[in-house]
């Protein structure tokens, strides 16, 4: 790190004029790769909002932070103090982080006021990224309902106005705040048409009707147990995703052979049949299981199959069971998603179920474990698991002969 020269505190322009994308500065402090100039106009992050770049006298700005002061992550710069400097933020990607923290509050104030005990957890405002974390009830009706709310004020072409009020005003008991991160003596509030007043550090675009349009594109469960993560686009990407999604919608309806606004009637439907058959499956495998007979090799008795949706439990204790007779040896496996294959045998036996399960494996690339009298392992190929058992089967004759 290079030694600190210093000189004055930064104006914020990001504050006064959000939309200006370029500006002149003076050089006022450099230590190393950081930057500190008398005014800026990148924002440094807050509110959940990612921090700008952009370019310095055409040096890249790759980070912005605050730190009592904006810095300003320049690297290779030769700057020096009182240096003149031509400075120009990346200004799609913040009109898109502006857009995406103002249909954020858009999406929160539609969620609260149909439910006022979700509680805002979390908000990540980011080039790659748009999402908000919620705690409390939550479902894809309510996401609709506040969605509908939220394109409603878009199209009502709000204006989005700022506010500084002491942290004492009593205007404050009437936004949505969280006192505990308000650092100073003054609170910014940011008011979107008198339908959502909040406290906030981000910086905003001016009317709801640069927003286009917003879309919640996904509803995911969030850690701690009990959090959900909202993600939504806005703007044309927002229309792309939205033209992307029902082109999917339709195909899958056209699929399933149901209407567009039946579809996830239809899905529950086949859900519900697909558990009833898996249950049928589960069953029948359990009794063939059960009935099984085995085959005999030189006075060996060998059981091998394999069955549908079978638990990997049933599958060992039935394998357990064959085997407490002696001169027993089982292969056997269970298919669904994946392909689980063991291999037991009674502790009379001179074979190893390592090396057993290692060879019928290897057909299928397949990884397992476990010792002499029992091992167990798995594929992602429940295709083969004829071929597999056969293997199996083959390699414990070969040893029985020898």
């Amino acid at each position: 790190m290079g030694d600190i020269i210093y000189k004055d505190m930064t104006r914020l322009l990001y504050e006064t004029d959000p939309y200006l994308t370029k500006f002149d500065a003076t050089v006022v402090k450099v230590t190393g790769e950081w930057v500190v100039l008398d005014r800026t106009a990148f924002f440094p992050g807050g509110g959940g909002q990612e921090a700008d770049v952009g370019w310095i006298d055409d040096l890249e700005v790759t980070e912005v932070r605050f730190d009592g002061e904006v810095q300003h992550r320049v690297p290779d710069n030769v700057f020096t103090l009182d240096q003149r400097v031509d400075c120009e933020l990346d200004w799609e990607r913040r009109h898109d982080l502006m857009r995406g923290h103002t249909g954020e509050h858009l999406l929160f104030s539609a969620l609260s006021k149909i439910n006022p005990e979700i509680e805002l957890v979390k908000i990540a405002i980011t080039a790659k990224k748009k999402a908000l974390v919620v705690r409390g009830n939550i479902n894809w009706s309510l996401i609709s309902i506040a969605q509908q709310e939220a394109n409603e004020a878009i199209a009502s072409q709000l204006p989005v106005t700022e506010l500084w009020v002491l942290k004492e005003d009593p205007i404050l008991n009437d936004i949505r705040i969280k006192v505990e991160r308000i650092h100073g003596d003054r609170v910014r509030i940011i008011n979107i048409g008198g339908i959502d007043k909040a406290a906030c550090a981000g910086v905003h675009i001016q009317n709801t009707r640069e927003l286009k349009m917003l879309l919640v594109t996904s509803l995911t469960s969030a850690k701690p147990s009990g959090d959900f993560e909202i993600e939504f686009e806005t703007g044309r990407q927002a229309l792309e995703k939205a033209i992307r999604l029902s082109t999917a919608t339709l195909q899958a309806a056209e699929t399933v052979g149901s209407r567009p606004d039946d579809l996830v009637s239809a899905l529950n439907n086949i859900q519900s049949e697909m558990r009833k058959m898996r249950s049928a499956l589960k069953r029948y495998s359990h009794e063939a299981l059960a009935q099984m007979k085995p085959d005999k090799f030189e006075g060996v008795r060998i059981y091998s199959g394999f069955f549908e949706g079978i638990d990997r439990k049933a599958l060992i204790d039935a394998a357990n069971d064959f085997v407490k007779e002696e001169r027993t040896v089982a292969v056997l496996a269970s298919v669904d998603e994946r392909l689980m294959i063991l291999v037991a045998s009674s502790k009379d036996m001179e074979i190893d179920c390592h090396e057993v399960l290692n060879e019928a494996l290897k057909v299928v690339s397949g990884k397992g474990g476990g010792g002499k009298n029992f091992a167990s392992g798995g594929a992602a190929a429940p295709e083969m698991a004829a071929k597999v058992i056969e293997v199996g089967k083959n390699a414990i004759k070969s040893r029985i002969s020898n």
